[in-house]
């Protein structure tokens, strides 16, 4: 059993929320680690977690017949939201050890924690991302890029307002949707530039 269970925070639908600095900060080895992502989204961009098994959240609730109802299990996904759909699926299948990473690979990757990933050309800088989301925001709306670098604080704030309130310019809402979950992935893994 790991410890990990034990410290992190309990969820009223039966399972626990982890903190990406917890499970960094103890061994992985007694978790089974499940990415419920598909297929291209696991050895994509963001990565995954080492001795990650991939398990799409569409058949979790099968393959997790053979699993031993009392292991730790830790689920991960993009953002935290489909691993807790699977963590809730868990616990109501009478799984008692059941945690879900907050934030997911979005978060883990924003930490810096290593990850397993195809290699890259390059990973991008924070002006590189906004450069990206500037040039695709022109395409989409007309927007007129920036010139200086800005803090990832200050693009999470940008995509935060895009999403909340897009453009009444944007002509396809759902490709726009599709930029700004594009970016933020981007945005969690962009080192920041050499000064």
């Amino acid at each position: 059993m790991s410890s990990l269970f034990d410290v992190s925070t309990p969820h009223a639908s039966g399972y626990r929320e982890v903190d990406v600095r917890q499970l960094a900060a103890l061994p992985l080895a007694p978790l089974s680690l499940v990415d419920v992502r598909e297929p291209a989204e696991f050895d994509g961009l963001l990565g995954h977690l080492e001795g990650a098994q991939l398990v799409p959240l569409a058949v979790v609730r099968n393959v997790a017949t053979g699993w031993p109802r009392d292991a730790d299990v830790l689920l991960v996904c993009r953002s935290g939201a489909r691993s807790a759909k699977a963590a809730v699926q868990l616990a109501e299948l009478g799984f008692t050890r059941v945690m879900n990473l907050c934030g997911g690979m979005l978060a883990w990757n924003t930490a810096g924690l290593p990850v397993v990933r195809p290699p890259l050309l390059a990973v991008p800088t924070l002006g590189q991302v906004l450069d990206n989301l500037l040039a695709s925001l022109h395409r989409a709306v007309a927007a007129e890029p920036a010139s200086s670098a800005p803090s990832r604080e200050a693009l999470t704030a940008l995509l935060d307002a895009l999403q909340a309130a897009p453009p009444p310019a944007v002509r396809d809402l759902s490709g726009f949707e599709r930029l700004l979950r594009d970016c933020r992935d981007l945005l969690s893994i962009a080192r920041t530039e050499a000064r």
